[in-house]
Order: structure tokens, then sequence, then C-alpha cells
């Protein structure tokens, strides 16, 4: 078992993970001509909240399997299997535990909720937020108002 660094991600420019609490715990289970890798990382990436802003703590709990095949004539590389060459000595996984965190991070990063269903999103952010006025375009209000047309057409006219 080993800490995971933020230094993995800066390394990688990847500037969207500010910080980390993160343990790996990497097995190997090794037959004749198959690797098999099994990663467990867990623990915490500090992020920023895609509705307030604010940088908050996600949990990340990641099980993941690499195959590794041996003694293969060229290094090729898959989803979950890379093929080394019977010359090649040496195999790093940072660059396999790295890629599995970023993946793992939900395209819209927000503060969980707690226990009691409420999110912990900065309030003096959304209130500003939400008194924002956006105007839209006429072509974007047009689009708005034959939508609700829409809508209302066939509320009136049930299909059966």
């Amino acid at each position: 078992m080993f800490s995971i660094e933020k230094e993995l991600f800066i390394e990688n420019n990847y500037d969207e993970i500010h910080d980390c609490q993160l343990k790996a715990h990497v097995t190997f289970n090794k037959n004749s001509s198959i690797i098999t890798v099994n990663f467990h990382i867990y623990g915490t990436v500090n992020v920023t909240c895609d509705r307030c802003g604010d940088d908050f703590d996600m949990e990340v709990n990641i099980d993941k399997k690499l195959l590794v095949k041996l003694d293969s004539i060229v290094h090729t590389e898959e989803d979950d299997m890379i093929s080394i060459g019977k010359d090649e000595v040496d195999f790093n996984i940072s660059p396999y535990i790295y890629q599995y965190i970023v993946l793992s991070l939900p395209m819209q990063r927000i503060h969980p909720e707690d226990k009691d269903g409420i999110r912990h999103c900065n309030p003096e952010t959304l209130d500003k937020l939400k008194h924002l006025q956006v105007n839209k375009s006429n072509e974007e209000q047009y689009i708005l108002n034959t939508h609700k047309k829409l809508i209302h057409h066939n509320e009136e006219y049930p299909k059966n």
C-alpha cells in the first residue's frame, strides 16, 4: 500500500485536482504468461464545486483490474490489458493509477449531500447566482417560446 501525492496530477498537467489524500493498495498475481494487477484506490481529492465555485473533498473509491500479457512480440495497450515485450523488465503502474482516478471523477462535481440530504454549497454565491438575470437572444427566446407552445399543445390533445 502506498500514498498518492498531488504531484502525480501536477506532473500530468491536470489542475482540476488541487490536493488529495489517497491510498492505493496494489496486488499482483502472476502465472506463466499473464500478470493480473488489482488496484484499490481510495480516499479524497480536492476539487472545485461546479455550482458554487468553492473547493471541497470528493470521495474516491476505485477497484480496477489490469491484465499484463508477458512475452509479447510488440508492446500494445487496450482498455484493461497491455502486452509487454520479452525485453521489457520494468512496468510503471503510475500512469494507470492517474488514469483511473481522473476517469472516475464525475463530469459535474457538486458538493455531496449530507445525511439530511442537504448540499453545502456556498450560500452567498448561490444567492448571487439566483439574482443574476440572463438576457436571451431573439433566437433563444423563439426556441423557448416554440417549445412552450408545443408542450401546451400536447397537453390539450393527449395521445391515446
